[in-house]
């Protein structure tokens, strides 16, 4: 079922909203609403919630504000502490649109980010948000003009699995169009530069900066009392995301982020991992973007050209196997943007995101 039509039915009553996201136990006091796979335009990253003697921290609140209000309920259940601090991972309008749920929820409570991800909430997801109907409505246009016309982005024809794959993606934007108009941005009150250490009473929060990569601005969240880290989309399951991405940076802050200690992580989107095996796994695909791309551009070879040299469909293959929509969602959410970036990173001409 896809993303649109899960949320339809969770709130229709047709089944419970457990449904829309899965609660994963990590340790004790410390709990993560892991979202459902979709491989559409319209994903809603994972929330986590930490829970200490005299407060909670909750990392990143999702795409939907109905949802919001589902885990705030949960938390409720599971402690009479109030949360007292929400991180954002990043900028990305899937990991924030719940906030405001959490601002009337918790009247207290601080949001924390980098200085960038707080800027470009400022400069880019509130006006964003402000006109949602419109950009969806817009979204809405080409990707019904598509189906009806049947074409893919190239022009040539669409096949059927890439036409219900469209389709899929059509129902996701009408959800968000449903969802989004009236939310807004909470702009975070509070910044740091590279890390920052919250106590909880007892327990420790660290939350840090450790260089760019989906974004100039990722934040990690580490408990080191139970060896719990949030990564924010610098890992994302089944397959990576790289819009504005930084890729040789990236692999550079991968390294430093698989130096944690780690039991449980709680990636931006996918399911909850136990080692860094993963991240070692992206870390090799960025790995081949960035070599295949300074290979190209040292040749002389403008962006289109470096576009139809870069080979990644043996890594199209490791991450998205034989399913259709992943191996779509991967050329559409990672493969081209990720290219274009590096090759931005290769001529020493990086455009901000």
């Amino acid at each position: 079922m896809g993303l649109a039509l899960l949320l339809a039915a969770a709130l229709s009553g047709e089944f419970p909203a457990e449904r829309m996201y899965r609660v994963a136990d990590l340790a004790p006091g410390i709990f993560a609403f892991v979202s459902p796979e979709t491989s559409g335009p319209v994903p809603s990253g994972n929330v986590a919630a930490i829970v200490g003697d005299d407060g909670v921290l909750v990392v990143d609140s999702g795409r939907f504000p109905t949802l919001a209000k589902r885990m705030i309920a949960e938390i409720r259940k599971r402690t009479d502490k109030p949360v007292r601090f929400l991180v954002h991972t990043h900028w990305h309008l899937d990991h924030m649109v719940g906030d405001g749920e959490f601002a009337n929820a918790f009247p207290q409570m601080r949001f924390l980010s980098t200085d960038f991800t707080r800027r470009k909430m400022a400069e880019k997801q509130a006006p964003y948000l402000a006109g949602i109907e419109k950009i969806d409505n817009g979204a809405l246009q080409f990707l019904e003009e598509r189906v009806r016309t049947r074409t893919g982005l190239d022009g040539s024809p669409a096949s059927e699995p890439l036409l219900a794959y469209l389709k899929s993606q059509i129902e996701d934007v009408r959800l968000e169009r449903s969802e989004l108009p009236g939310a807004a941005v909470v702009t975070p009150d509070l910044t740091f530069s590279s890390a920052l250490t919250v106590h909880l009473g007892k327990r420790e929060v660290r939350i840090l900066f450790l260089g760019k990569g989906n974004t100039a601005g990722d934040t990690v969240v580490q408990v080191p009392d139970a060896k719990v880290v949030a990564t924010g989309d610098l890992l994302v399951a089944p397959v990576p995301y790289g819009y504005g991405c930084h890729p040789e940076e990236w692999i550079e802050t991968l390294k430093k982020l698989m130096t944690i200690d780690a039991a449980a992580i709680v990636p931006g989107h996918g399911p909850v991992m136990r080692d860094w095996e993963y991240a070692k796994k992206v870390s090799g695909l960025l790995e081949a973007v960035r070599s295949q791309v300074r290979q190209a551009a040292s040749e002389g070879a403008t962006l289109p050209e470096v576009r139809k040299h870069v080979n990644l469909s043996s890594w199209r293959k490791a991450f998205a196997g034989d399913d259709v929509n992943r191996g779509f969602a991967f050329d559409d959410f990672f493969a081209r943007s990720a290219i274009d970036r590096a090759w931005q990173e290769a001529r020493g001409s990086m455009a901000e995101e």
